[in-house]
């Protein structure tokens, strides 16, 4: 399938989205300079921004390209949103690299240990720190914009109100509910398959994934239809259309966490491997395995000093035993089944961007 035209939108969408960040006037509150630079340190790096275009694309299917351009401030809120998630996230677990380049408490740990000449172990505590700090610092300037968004005389305060329970309440405790379970599979002994099966792992994967893209589905419609009616049919339509994306988003992420490439990611691959993660992928691998191969994929799951030669014996193990093929099958389920949402939808360009980014979802490589 060509995706130039949404790759184009994608691009612009981008510029205009970092043009209005880098521009806002809260950035003069981010001090010290650790704290700038930490801010700053995801959002400068090159990257898709495919939650604040969804936002994008869902006002412009309802309102057209002035109601798009009016809901830039709320994009922008729910990449500052994102965000932080990825900062803490990444902290969790332990990660060192993220979209090209060193995680926040990994590059805070290297300053400190640096310019500070202090120990590991308080340089390893000053990374930790200063990163929680920069999350906390990005999940307010993401309510920040959606209040900016709130502020211009086309939109009705009211709906920005909402919007901003809605997020505060139901999107981040969805949120944090997945990041718990993922982090208490992580620890679960991988011998007992039948305590996490493949619609728990789904449901933990729509919980830290696809509540944020459904939020952004429906954030973009209620405002691009300037409506405080979550109801409406058309705005249900998108939220649940960007919903089943946001499932196939992150089993397509699991896969390239497997098979892709580093550079091209920007983040370790085969650390979902090291860490044990639960994924559909293992799942499936493991219910597929014979008693050898099942002891070869138990031995080096959650083994964090796994070498490089023992991850990749696992690699091919999940591509033998159905683990990938399951994962890429089921992705596409949820694309088929959000699809038919968009039939109520005006034809214009933006309904066909949206069902370009749905394909994308399946093809992507980063």
């Amino acid at each position: 399938m060509e995706y130039q035209d949404l790759l184009d939108y994608l691009d612009d969408a981008e510029k205009r989205l970092l043009a209005f960040i880098r521009s806002n006037n809260v950035c003069k509150y981010f001090n010290p300079e650790d704290i700038f630079k930490s801010v700053f340190s995801y959002i400068d790096r090159p990257a898709k921004r495919l939650r604040p275009s969804v936002l994008l694309m869902a006002a412009g299917a309802l309102g057209g390209p002035q109601r798009e351009q009016i809901a830039l401030p709320a994009a922008a809120g729910i990449e500052l949103f994102h965000t932080w998630t990825l900062v803490h996230d990444d902290l969790i677990d332990n990660d060192k690299l993220r979209r090209g380049g060193q995680t926040v408490h990994e590059a805070m740990c290297g300053i400190a240990r640096s310019r500070q000449s202090l120990p590991e172990n308080l340089a390893t505590e000053y990374g930790r720190d200063v990163a929680i700090l920069t999350g906390d610092m990005q999940h307010g300037w993401a309510i920040s914009c959606f209040v900016d968004c709130g502020l211009q005389a086309e939109v009705n305060s009211m709906l920005i109100l909402k919007i901003i329970k809605h997020l505060q309440s139901y999107v981040l405790g969805n949120l944090i509910f997945g990041e718990v379970l993922d982090i208490q599979y992580g620890m679960h002994p991988l011998t007992k398959l039948q305590e996490v099966n493949e619609a728990k792992i789904v449901e933990m994967l729509w919980l830290k994934t696809g509540v944020l893209y459904e939020f952004a589905g429906m954030a973009g419609a209620l405002i691009g239809k300037d409506t405080c009616d979550f109801e409406d049919d058309e705005v249900q339509a998108i939220t649940h259309f960007a919903s089943k994306c946001g499932i196939a988003f992150q089993l397509q992420d699991d896969i390239l966490g497997i098979l892709g490439d580093e550079v091209s990611l920007g983040k370790p691959v085969g650390s979902d491997i090291r860490e044990g993660k639960k994924t559909v992928i293992v799942y499936e691998s493991l219910k597929n395995a014979n008693e050898f191969q099942r002891n070869t994929i138990l031995s080096t799951l959650g083994n964090r000093a796994a070498t490089s030669y023992e991850v990749q014996e696992v690699k091919q193990l999940f591509c033998d035993l159905n683990g990938i093929k399951r994962t890429k099958d089921l992705a596409s389920h949820y694309i088929k089944e959000a699809i038919p949402y968009l039939d109520i939808i005006p034809e214009s360009r933006y309904k066909q961007l949206l069902l370009l980014w749905a394909h994308y979802m399946l093809d992507r490589d980063f």
